[in-house]
């Protein structure tokens, strides 16, 4: 009877305290990892070429899109909506101009001006040929008009109502944030600056902010295009003595327009990621592969593009091949067979003749990202 009074009382006690604790909160299981912030610099992206692929690496990238190749038609001002290869019309707009920096960098920061930056974007993205652009250049685009004008007003007046203007589908809007430091050592300073770019595609109809291109920031720092000792300065009195003069307006102004250029090649280099050039492969015979679409498509030169068959909306990649177009088809070389039954197979059956897809089986190429060659020679 005791020991059972003891229990009812330890019981009792047990109860007493937990109502009076506050109740531990159960959390879910973690499902994400937790990483401190970089800031480190963004890098040029390019692909790797066809050679230094690996089996594995032989695999569909993302963003790409086969359903509607069959509706292109390469129509430049009716294009069908439903082609994944339709040129969306855009137009560039640089907004924000925001400037960090000690007196005497900030008016050579503010000197580099949005409209020079719209002006050199509009020239890289117009090149790979995968945006029809809506230039900003109304100064020139005038100066020629009047000219025409001058010249031959009747036919131009003519021209000028055959070929209206054309509106924007979307706005490449792009911020900027430029920033001027200087580091201090026990001898000499060192001047550092900062260059961040921040981009978003907007519908000008619904207002909306649209999720692709995707681009992000980019960010690029004075030591990606200057070395340390070419910015090392001596300062005596705390005036500027010697080295980098980062009091002269065009010492500075050099430096982050180089770091503007990269941070556009940079910009480029993502957009040739997102949107990948695509086509039909048409026959391959050997190695060879004849593909229905080129320069009109977005297709680049020495253009690294996986091949694989595509059948009820499963994708089975092939190999990987070098592509070389011309104006409206392209020819590429698979330099690496995937290794399956599938890839076997065609392979084989292109050995002695061309090997033609059949059309419950088609076979397609896309990019992916932008070629070596492009960017150490276009960029």
């Amino acid at each position: 009877m005791k020991t059972l009074r003891l229990l009812i009382v330890s019981s009792c006690a047990l109860l007493l305290a937990s109502c009076g604790s506050t109740a531990k909160i159960e959390y879910p299981t973690q499902q994400t990892n937790t990483k401190p912030v970089s800031s480190k610099q963004s890098e040029l992206e390019y692909a790797r070429t066809p050679y230094e692929f690996t089996d594995a690496d032989i695999q569909v990238p993302a963003y790409f899109d086969t359903q509607g190749l069959k509706y292109c038609t390469f129509d430049r001002s009716n294009e069908d909506k439903r082609c994944p290869l339709r040129k969306p019309t855009v137009r560039v707009y640089f907004d924000k101009n925001l400037v960090q920096g000690e007196t005497e960098e900030q008016q050579a920061l503010i000197a580099i001006n949005n409209h020079q930056i719209e002006m050199m974007l509009e020239n890289l993205v117009s090149g790979i040929n995968r945006f029809r652009i809506i230039t900003k250049d109304d100064a020139v685009i005038q100066q020629e008009i009047e000219r025409q004008l001058a010249d031959n007003a009747a036919a131009t007046a003519q021209r000028m109502v055959n070929n209206r203007s054309i509106s924007p589908d979307f706005i490449l809007k792009v911020d900027t944030l430029k920033a001027a430091d200087r580091f201090y050592g026990e001898y000499n300073g060192v001047a550092q600056y900062r260059v961040e770019l921040t981009a978003a595609v907007l519908d000008p109809f619904t207002r909306e902010k649209l999720p692709s291109p995707s681009i992000g920031k980019i960010r690029v720092d004075s030591h990606n295009v200057r070395t340390h000792d070419e910015l090392v300065f001596t300062e005596v009195a705390g005036r500027y003595y010697s080295g980098f003069n980062y009091s002269d307006t065009n010492n500075v102004r050099s430096v982050v327009s180089d770091m503007v250029s990269r941070g556009l090649s940079i910009m480029v280099t993502r957009l040739l990621t997102e949107l990948p050039a695509t086509g039909e492969v048409v026959g391959i015979r050997g190695n060879q592969i004849s593909i229905d679409r080129g320069q009109n498509a977005g297709i680049l030169p020495k253009e690294t593009m996986i091949v694989f068959a595509y059948e009820a909306g499963f994708v089975d990649p092939i190999g990987v091949a070098e592509v070389n177009p011309s104006k409206n088809s392209s020819i590429g070389r698979i330099v690496k067979w995937k290794n399956s039954n599938l890839a076997k197979n065609i392979m084989e059956s292109s050995k002695d003749g061309i090997f033609r897809p059949s059309k419950q089986q088609k076979i397609y190429v896309v990019s992916v990202g932008a070629p070596a060659d492009f960017v150490e020679n276009r960029l």
